[in-house]
């Protein structure tokens, strides 16, 4: 994967406990290695290495903001003010507008039209992204929406991507978004029933998915999906850690 442009290239863990949050994820992944960052008035950014690869962080968040704990994922542009005016053209939302980090880039936070946020990145450094896969990194990004054909379109609209549909046993029809031939991203529909809001889900590598699950209720976590396989596409479970975070642990078939 050596074009990163219109692909997920980073990954933030919004938290009400940051503390928390480092000890739950440090023993389920002891391959991540976190530099604390002084980042001034915004306090500590906990940068998180895998495989000698920077792939995310960790941010604290205020308990009385009312806002829950989350992963948030980045998706590399090429000029986040041109994206953000297409987000508001194909009828999302802009959350944060764009602004500048310095030394690191440009970004936003938005929102598509069911509510599923995201954060556009026009990058200074060209982003390097894994070649092969290791436990503890970021390794699929999983639109969870209400409305498909409305998700579809907006991200076609926003990032080029394209749609590839398939059907999956016992999840109805599954969309992929594609750049070229190369598989982006996934959009799954919400059950009717769901009480959840449409999210965008962070999948995380795992070798051995069964042990870290195992792990991950040991730290405090709650399974919202037992680890299970897909034919043909591999092993997962979903989780929430132990703030409360949605997350998933993943295995492509042909990795394992």
């Amino acid at each position: 994967m050596s074009d990163s442009l219109g692909r997920f290239v980073w990954h933030d863990l919004m938290t009400t406990n940051a503390q928390k949050s480092l000890d739950f994820y440090t023993q389920l992944f002891p391959e991540w290695q976190v530099e604390d960052l002084n980042v001034g008035e915004a306090g500590t950014y906990h940068m998180i290495h895998v495989n000698g690869l920077k792939c995310g962080g960790i941010v604290a968040i205020p308990e009385d903001a009312g806002i829950p704990s989350h992963w948030i994922g980045y998706i590399e542009v090429e000029d986040c003010d041109a994206t953000v005016e297409r987000v508001k053209e194909a009828a999302g939302s802009v959350v944060i507008p764009a602004h500048a980090a310095p030394g690191v880039g440009r970004f936003a936070v938005i929102a598509d039209p069911v509510g599923a946020m995201v954060k556009p990145f026009q990058v200074e450094n060209k982003t390097e992204l894994p070649t092969q896969p290791t436990s503890g990194q970021f390794t699929y990004d999983e639109c969870l929406s209400n409305n498909v054909p409305v998700t579809q379109k907006f991200y076609q609209s926003v990032f080029g991507w394209s749609v590839f549909e398939f059907p999956m046993e016992g999840m109805g029809t599954y969309t992929m978004f594609r750049l070229g031939e190369q598989d982006v991203a996934g959009c799954l529909p919400m059950p009717p029933d769901s009480e959840g809001n449409p999210a965008w889900l962070s999948h995380l590598y795992a070798e051995d998915i069964d042990e870290r699950a195992a792990k991950a209720e040991s730290l405090g976590a709650q399974t919202f999906v037992p680890p299970q396989d897909i034919s043909g596409v591999g092993r997962f479970t979903v989780m929430a850690d132990s703030n409360n975070a949605l997350f998933a642990l993943f295995r492509r078939e042909d990795e394992g």
